[in-house]
């Protein structure tokens, strides 16, 4: 089984500073469900929210960052994400 894409339109999601002043263009947490290994974002509606919460809405709303057959490679997906967003917005 091949990865599978998130469907969030990472385009829309903006940079939000952290409590240290430090900025983070995506923020995610890595799940497994339905033999899937998936990354979340924890950044919701411009909010920093709990890892609970943001399987929460995971669970309602069925968003995602990618899905992947291996947790090895959701946390290379999440490494290049986080650096592909931080070259976009020049941070």
């Amino acid at each position: 089984m091949s990865p599978i894409k998130g469907n969030i339109d990472l385009k829309i999601k903006k940079p939000i500073q952290n409590e240290d002043g430090s900025f983070s263009t995506v923020r995610t947490i890595g799940i497994e469900a339905d033999g899937m290994f998936i990354n979340i974002p924890t950044v919701i509606n411009g909010r920093v929210v709990s890892n609970k919460e943001a399987i929460e809405h995971y669970r309602k709303t069925g968003e995602h960052l990618g899905k992947y057959k291996t947790r090895q490679e959701r946390d290379a997906a999440a490494r290049t994400l986080s650096i592909n967003q931080g070259k976009r917005y020049g941070l």
